[in-house]
């Protein structure tokens, strides 16, 4: 039978001695080099079952999966035997891992059913005493049909329970990777409140910040333990901002002359004197509390059952804090750092919000890490540029890098996709759950509005320019100053917070050296991958955060590719490569050449289709990439040559001559695959039957993937630039009419396999909608094609 699905796996387990990790989970002891083989295997599969509470149970389970065509599992194991065939051996552990035999399985093929699944086996064809262990430890780190490991479902139906008479050591590890021997009993929740010593609320008093935290009761883990923090903003909720978002109607400003320089602005907020400390409390006599928060994040709860504490805050403004929201202002960064202080043992917290006690995390091993996507790994990158005492790590998804580049693009005002009209000030608005509690709303509600105001004028949607608001808000500035292991993920058809962000701060680590940074880019939008059956992101969290919290030696850094990506056309393959930000090869294409034409013009008249076709931009950016004729006087569409068997690796670079007839204008550059046919889907779907267990909760998640999915048209990247900031997003040039301009526009930065059938189309035209202003005046523009080229980046 066809296997129509496949296994990626980027943790190397080879680093490991087999027998002493099956000793690790007391499956054997040192009696296993006096047994016979075949009581050694007997107990190997006498112990598959953890669920199964009665001799006659197991029996019935053991019957239930067939070996070979003569024997179940229980006739099988009552032969005496010296050796088995792999095959047999495999056939039973595809049963295990809950495949199907008949449906996915062919019989005598159990072994060949997992290669092409992706898995990794041994090559040996038959087993005995000398390699017992070597298949006993494969099997064991076998992906199950759910997703996990066969180790981490036997876990999960408590098969560590029978193996150490409920006194299971914790933390406990196998192959490099945390276990999950805590349930939710064993579990303290506390809240503790940070002391931030800065004032962003103007009230003369220092902003003391709500931190929640849940971690293992000291009377079941009798060891330090490490931490993993969340700063997420919207934890508490957020407010209705639809009212609120900026109208993108208008025309583009003609811009005075303005010069800013890049990094030139303060980054730290004033740092005020501490609160005076109180008595330090004991931990023993804190009171506790039950309450965690209004919402988790999937990786925590993976974690929190495997020996790390998690910790939670909203931030600066919101519900049970003090303080203002800024939208990625140092003074947000300022205060996630206190917090990390705190629980790595390095500053003291109150025990409430009068301030009234002072404690210690003395349950800390003083090691934490960030995690978080979106807003929440935006501050885990902005926390690492200032190597906070404590921080060990970060696991970043989907994260801003520079505030400019989410809002704006090369002097233009650009929306995060999916959400036109909103702003910095509007996100500031969204997240400041702090007036929820009713006694603050009247307290703080004209300072707040005074920030908003403030900060409305001071990001300038008039000109899009980069000026000190965004440069306080661009950690790229600060990034020479990472000094600790960074793994970030991100997808490549994430057009909200666009790929730039994640290239430019890889770019800028890679010239770092000491460190490791990894980053994992799936073809998926603005997601968290923790749920996606093709690849083992669970596992390599778990080795990275394992090595990096706990100190153990996993080899994570040593074998995991610096570049791990997911194929666009076969989303069941991920590829490992050694660098995506610079990209020696390149091939270079005359515009004028490949359009048979040296002058070419279009209009800008998009607006005005928009509103007299449309009422939505799915469908209207649907209509415009499949060219409609509606469509035929408002763009160029130049289409590139044949570029089989070569991947796009990186940013394209279009170098154009362009006029237009008014003092104002923008360029939009887009790489679309026309009858892209097979294409890995940019949203993943629930694999039927299928739920894995996230960690001791009772309830079950879907496991979900990326699926082929047929499309007529595919954008492969973009890029935008206002003709006045040809020189930079931070530098005005004057634009006069009918007078030829020379840029050079770098698109987002992506990684697309090409092959013979890829037919690649750039379309050159002005006003985006779904991402630009929507200028109202119709406006026309020239390109000069004999001057003009594209260079695409080919690994």
């Amino acid at each position: 039978m066809k296997n129509n699905f496949k296994y990626n796996a980027f943790t190397d387990d080879s680093f490991f001695d087999p027998f002493d990790e099956l000793k690790r989970i007391n499956l054997f002891d040192d009696s296993f080099f006096e047994n016979s083989f075949h009581d050694n295997l007997k107990i190997f599969f006498k112990r598959m079952f953890p669920n199964c509470h009665s001799f006659e149970a197991k029996k019935e389970a053991e019957k239930a999966i067939l070996v070979n065509g003569k024997n179940d599992l229980s006739t099988y194991l009552e032969r005496d035997f010296q050796s088995i065939s792999a095959e047999d051996f495999y056939l039973v552990i595809d049963q295990l891992l809950d495949f199907n035999l008949g449906l996915e399985i062919d019989f005598g093929s159990g072994k060949q059913f997992l290669i092409d699944s992706g898995q990794q086996v041994l090559s040996a064809v038959k087993i005995d005493s000398t390699n017992l262990a070597d298949f006993l430890f494969n099997a064991l780190i076998l992906r199950s049909a759910n997703g996990l490991s066969l180790i981490d479902n036997l876990v999960s139906d408590g098969f560590l329970i029978e193996s150490f008479a409920n006194k299971i050591p914790k933390p406990l590890f196998f192959a490099g990777k945390s276990l999950a021997v805590f349930q939710k009993k064993d579990l303290l929740h506390e809240r503790v409140y940070i002391d931030t010593r800065i004032d962003t609320d103007q009230d003369r008093k220092n902003d003391l910040l709500l931190l929640t935290i849940s971690r293992p009761k000291k009377e079941v883990a009798d060891f330090k333990v490490p931490v993993i923090l969340t700063a997420n903003p919207y934890f508490y909720g957020t407010n209705d901002m639809q009212e609120d978002v900026h109208s993108p109607e208008g025309d583009l400003s003609i811009k005075d002359d303005f010069n800013f320089q890049i990094g030139s602005s303060s980054e730290t907020e004033k740092q005020l004197p501490a609160l005076k400390k109180q008595e330090v409390i004991e931990e023993e006599s804190f009171k506790r509390s039950s309450k965690t928060g209004a919402s988790t994040f999937p990786l925590n709860d993976y974690f929190l059952a495997r020996g790390f504490a998690v910790a939670y805050y909203g931030g600066l403004g919101t519900r049970g804090s003090d303080g203002l929201r800024s939208s990625g202002g140092p003074d947000e960064t300022t205060a996630c750092c206190a917090a990390i202080e705190y629980l790595s043992g390095h500053r003291l917290a109150f025990t409430d919000k009068a301030a009234s006690n002072s404690i210690r995390a003395a349950w800390s091993n003083g090691s934490v890490a960030m995690t978080g996507r979106s807003y929440l790994g935006t501050l885990a990158t902005a926390c690492a540029t200032r190597n906070p005492l404590g921080l060990k790590t970060i696991i970043s998804e989907s994260a801003i890098s520079s505030w400019y580049d989410y809002y704006r693009e090369n002097g233009l005002v650009v929306a995060p996709g999916g959400f036109q009209g909103e702003d910095a000030d509007v996100l500031a608005l969204d997240t400041f759950s702090r007036w929820f509690d009713g006694s603050q709303f009247f307290k703080i509600k004209s300072i707040f509005e005074k920030s908003l105001s403030e900060m409305k004028k001071a990001e300038d949607r008039q000109t899009g320019n980069y000026n000190e608001f965004w440069d306080q808000r661009n950690y790229l500035n600060q990034a020479e100053k990472i000094k600790i292991d960074c793994l970030y993920v991100h997808g490549l058809n994430d057009w909200n917070v666009k790929p730039i962000n994640v290239f430019n701060i890889l770019a800028k680590l890679s010239k770092h050296s000491g460190q490791s940074v990894n980053v994992i880019l799936h073809q998926g939008q603005h997601i968290s991958p923790h749920d996606i059956r093709s690849f083992d992101y669970l596992d390599i969290c778990n080795a990275w955060l394992t090595h990096e919290l706990f100190g153990l030696e996993n080899s994570i850094q040593k074998t995991l590719p610096k570049v791990i990506v997911e194929d666009n056309i076969d989303p069941e393959i991920w590829h490992g490569q050694s660098d995506w930000t610079q990209t020696e090869r390149k091939s270079e294409f005359n515009l004028a050449r490949l359009a048979g034409e040296k002058l070419a013009s279009y209009k800008d008249n998009l607006t005005e289709i928009y509103h007299n076709h449309y009422s939505n931009y799915e469908n209207y950016e649907k209509d415009f990439y499949s060219a409609k004729e509606i469509f035929d006087n408002s763009l160029l569409k130049i289409n590139l040559p044949t570029i089989a068997d070569s991947t796009i690796n990186g940013r394209i670079q279009l170098n154009l001559r362009i006029k237009t007839n008014s003092r104002t204008g923008l360029l939009t550059a887009a790489l679309v695959e026309m009858n892209a046919g097979k294409h890995s889907s940019k949203v993943t779907k629930i694999v039927l039957n299928r739920n894995f267990k996230i960690n001791f909760e009772d309830h079950a998640i879907p496991l979900r993937d990326f699926y082929s999915k047929k499309t007529d048209e595919h954008l492969i990247t973009n890029g935008h630039i206002n003709l006045q900031n040809i020189q930079g997003p931070n530098i005005v040039n004057q634009v006069y009419e009918n007078q030829f301009l020379d840029l050079k526009l770098l698109l987002q930065p992506t990684i697309y396999r090409l092959t013979a059938s890829s037919k690649i189309v750039l379309f050159i035209f002005a006003s985006d909608m779904q991402y630009t202003l929507h200028p109202q005046k119709i406006q026309e523009y020239t390109v000069d094609l004999k001057e003009s080229k594209i260079i695409l980046p080919i690994l």
